[in-house]
């Protein structure tokens, strides 16, 4: 069976926008005109693909089925299509890109604006977040790459093991912070401080409660979580919280004398990251280059 891809992408624009009048609007096609294409479409396939009803258009099991190769045999062809007009000297791509906070805090930076003056036509897409929301972009084709902290390969996922490197993670206190003496500390004088950190089920997180409970110690109680490092660093520089982040994270704030790092038994710890790519498809050539890059960076 031999698939149209003007057919495809009218098929999948109706199924983003779950309706026929929507999709229509934004492919530029009148309502019945794109009705005719998804037929000719159904036709093809030989079952319906649609659920017709007032509140829009429902996949069938066959629509199910279809929709993630439609997403990979139309992706494939933009890839290729911009490709060749690099080649042409037509356009050079976009490179669309995950990252989580500790990625995006200083090694990330200095990849990219090394990448642009190599690649200065190259438009870059970043999308920051934490491992499981990255993971189901790059699955849904919304990104091209992740970089994130090492994480266990899955079905459709690969790592660049090529592309690895890694960070110290320290405890980290204002400057006015009574814990702040220079002198080491143990693990357990942590566990009476207010911490803030980033939210259950990130891989700091669990690797935080992990080294404690190594130690026999309960995790220490987490007074304020969130995503957000900007913010967990200004309650660390001013308002007496503790954390636990990457020295990229707090550069800035440790040499403006706002946080200081704690030396802390068992917390002296080595953070590994690594790119992920998709393990169907074709890479396409930013996302190479920009792998290229890294390994340059990490070498």
């Amino acid at each position: 069976m031999a698939y149209n891809l003007q057919e495809l992408r009218a098929f999948l624009a109706v199924v983003e926008d779950g309706s026929l009048g929507k999709a229509a609007d934004k492919l530029g096609l009148t309502q019945p005109a794109l009705s005719r294409i998804v037929k000719r479409l159904e036709a093809s396939v030989g079952e319906p693909l649609f659920e017709r009803h007032t509140g829009g258009m429902r996949l069938t099991a066959y629509g199910k089925a279809l929709a993630p190769h439609a997403q990979l045999l139309c992706r494939e062809e933009r890839i290729a299509r911009d490709e060749i007009n690099r080649m042409r000297g037509l356009a050079v791509g976009a490179l669309r890109l995950g990252v989580t906070a500790g990625a995006s805090a200083l090694f990330i930076p200095k990849a990219l604006g090394a990448f642009l003056e190599r690649w200065p036509g190259i438009a870059v897409d970043v999308v920051e977040g934490i491992w499981d929301e990255l993971a189901t972009r790059l699955e849904a084709y919304q990104v091209d790459l992740v970089i994130a902290p090492e994480a266990p390969e899955t079905a459709r996922i690969a790592a660049a093991r090529d592309c690895a490197w890694h960070e110290s993670m320290n405890v980290i206190v204002g400057a006015d912070h009574p814990l702040h003496s220079g002198s080491p500390i143990a693990m357990q004088a942590l566990l009476a401080e207010r911490w803030c950190f980033v939210p259950e089920r990130t891989e700091p997180r669990n690797r935080l409660v992990s080294l404690f409970r190594k130690q026999g110690l309960a995790p220490p109680a987490i007074a304020v979580s969130s995503p957000s490092i900007p913010l967990i660093k200004s309650l660390v520089a001013h308002s007496g919280f503790v954390s636990w982040l990457t020295r990229p994270m707090y550069g800035a704030e440790l040499k403006a004398g706002l946080i200081r790092e704690l030396q802390v038994e068992g917390l002296g710890h080595e953070r590994r990251f690594a790119a992920y790519h998709r393990r169907e498809g074709i890479l396409p050539a930013p996302a190479l280059r920009f792998l290229d890059e890294i390994r340059r960076q990490a070498g």
